[in-house]
């Protein structure tokens, strides 16, 4: 048996990922860059089917996984089979997610963390596949994705578009800026009372009446951002 943590195999309709089980996820995203970036010129230009097999992936996390495949590769992926159900993903507008429709196009990805006196700027989004260590910065004039956790210092919307979000894995951060907004993050009431809340759960922070709102991406918050 391999031990390979991401196993490329081809299929009648396209290509099928094996998927290691036991990995953290932002782990197994940059292995699936590395596999997908060494094997750019054997695929080519081309649309396939995706399927992924052995993990059990959200909406999200499967979404995560086709765009690690675009930006390294010249695939473009049309279908994803996952868990016995075929997506179209042309179609993002009807998959639940936390992403808007070009939440990838042009971002930087971060391969790992970011750590102290590091800064990190971008010209649109950017996502990082580790953490935001203490004293590390990110300025985007896009949207910032953390999968980890977020300690340092993120602005998002730089300098002044207030309709962009930061998402993390964690948050511990108190130093966020979106746009023009910056200061106290404020954690939705309703999320607040919750008795059985996972403390884990990635939260998703916008600006609402002039101010920053932190919600679990569980309640829909980022989908009501246009």
């Amino acid at each position: 048996m391999s031990n390979d943590p991401v196993v490329l195999k081809s299929n009648k309709y396209g290509l099928s990922l094996q998927l290691d089980a036991t990995i953290p996820f932002e782990e197994l995203v940059r292995e699936i860059c590395k596999k997908f970036a060494q094997s750019a010129d054997f695929f080519g230009e081309c649309q396939m089917i995706l399927e992924t097999m052995g993990r059990e992936l959200s909406t999200e996390e499967g979404l995560v996984i086709i765009q690690a495949i675009e930006l390294n590769s010249k695939i473009k992926v049309i279908l994803l089979n996952e868990n016995n159900e075929l997506k179209d993903t042309r179609m993002l507008d009807q998959i639940d997610r936390f992403y808007t429709d070009e939440i990838f196009e042009n971002a930087k990805i971060i391969r790992g963390s970011i750590y102290k006196d590091d800064i990190v700027t971008s010209d649109s989004s950017v996502i990082v596949l580790g953490d935001v260590k203490s004293k590390a910065t990110i300025q985007a004039k896009g949207n910032i994705i953390v999968m980890g956790s977020l300690l340092g210092t993120a602005y998002a919307g730089f300098p002044d578009n207030t309709g962009c979000y930061i998402v993390a894995g964690q948050l511990n951060s108190h130093n966020i800026h979106i746009g023009t907004v910056s200061g106290e993050v404020t954690v939705q009431e309703k999320w607040s009372l919750r008795v059985h809340k996972r403390e884990e759960e990635p939260v998703g922070i916008s600006v609402w009446n002039r101010e920053l709102l932190a919600e679990p991406l569980s309640s829909g918050l980022l989908k009501r951002i246009k």
